[in-house]
């Protein structure tokens, strides 16, 4: 059994940049994929710590296939996470997408923040009264962006309240993230709807926030509920343990 400090990101932020390569053109660039927190862990609130009993789970996902070479042959050439977990293997997680709507869940919360100048900033959360458009405007801006060939003229976002959502503060090099936990039904094509899960929706889906699941299929992420907070159409369950 490993014992993991609750506030870890910072160290499995470092392990995926290892296994990516020194000086990797992936790092602190604008990513075109989602790494998710170190999954699977039970918190014991005395110590602040989480118990990685059955192990542990890193969730990564991108359709850029030179990424993902990179990230598989990485992880295979350096086992060891720290806090006494290895690598132990890799699994794919299959989802399916449609044109409507499809349903998805946080398995590790989102970040999206409104800048007021260059060095000032805050976070939008569940907490903010027009939430639900915030989000819409920041994920068409951001897929405008990616590709300005996307047909986005029938995006939609609903966030329906769900006893599950809650705002998190999770640190990151001393610096405080507040990120929501939801629900989220996203209605458009099946291209963009599978961009969306492999690139994570908010910033710095690299770091571990933002990775989705589709609800339907939430059996295959089977400790989502213990969280600390996946080619082409798959996700890529990298097992800790």
């Amino acid at each position: 059994m490993s014992v993991v400090p609750f506030d870890n990101q910072s160290n499995t932020n470092s392990f995926i940049h290892k296994c990516l390569g020194k000086d990797n053109k992936y790092h602190d660039a604008k990513n075109s994929y989602s790494v998710s927190a170190l999954c699977g862990g039970k918190m014991d609130e005395k110590t602040k710590t989480l118990n990685f009993v059955d192990g542990g789970f890193i969730i990564v996902s991108s359709l850029d296939n030179d990424f993902m070479d990179k990230i598989i042959t990485g992880v295979m050439r350096n086992s060891n996470l720290g806090f006494g977990m290895k690598f132990t293997g890799i699994d794919f997680v299959q989802e399916n997408f449609h044109n409507g709507w499809n349903h998805f869940a946080t398995l590790t919360p989102f970040i999206i923040k409104e800048y007021s100048d260059k060095n000032n900033y805050s976070f939008t959360t569940l907490n903010d009264d027009d939430f639900q458009q915030k989000v819409k405007s920041y994920l068409i801006n951001k897929l405008s962006k990616i590709n300005k060939t996307l047909r986005l003229d029938d995006f939609d976002v609903k966030i329906t309240p769900h006893q599950s959502h809650k705002v998190k503060s999770i640190l990151v090099k001393n610096v405080i993230n507040r990120a929501s936990q939801c629900h989220i039904s996203i209605h458009t094509n099946k291209k963009v709807a599978e961009l969306l899960y492999n690139i994570g929706i908010g910033q710095s889906t690299g770091s571990g926030f933002g990775t989705i699941y589709k609800t339907e299929n939430k059996s295959m992420y089977s400790k989502e509920s213990q969280t600390p907070y996946e080619k082409q159409e798959s996700k890529n369950l990298v097992p800790i343990s």
